[in-house]
């Protein structure tokens, strides 16, 4: 049904199987090539996203340092219950609340 081609690499000239009737790059070309450009994406771009994250840090630090006090008392908050936060750092509740308590003494 499907033809294979045996055709050379449009990059290096190696023999490249593929299904269209024309040449294609063969996967190490590709993969260096996107391999390139990720690093020179992150080259272009280190230097902004590090002063935006340094910017962030700076004016969301009481925020931040609040967040993960927080996190850090929820993980044994004494009475063996842990508590969870959202993504925005805002708390959801506890695996041991009230709620789960009743329902669990309801069920004995």
């Amino acid at each position: 049904m499907h033809d294979i081609y045996q055709l050379p690499c449009t990059d290096c000239g190696a023999p490249t199987t593929t299904k269209r009737p024309k040449p294609r790059r063969c996967d190490p070309c590709a993969k260096a090539e996107a391999l390139d450009y990720s690093r020179w994406h992150y080259r272009t771009f280190r230097d902004e996203m590090l002063e935006y994250h340094r910017n962030h840090y700076r004016k969301n630090r009481e925020r931040i340092l609040a967040k993960r006090a927080a996190r850090r008392a929820s993980v044994n908050n004494g009475n063996g219950t842990t508590s969870s936060f959202n993504r925005n750092g805002q708390f959801c509740g506890s695996a041991g609340s009230s709620i789960d308590r009743a329902f669990n003494f309801n069920k004995r």
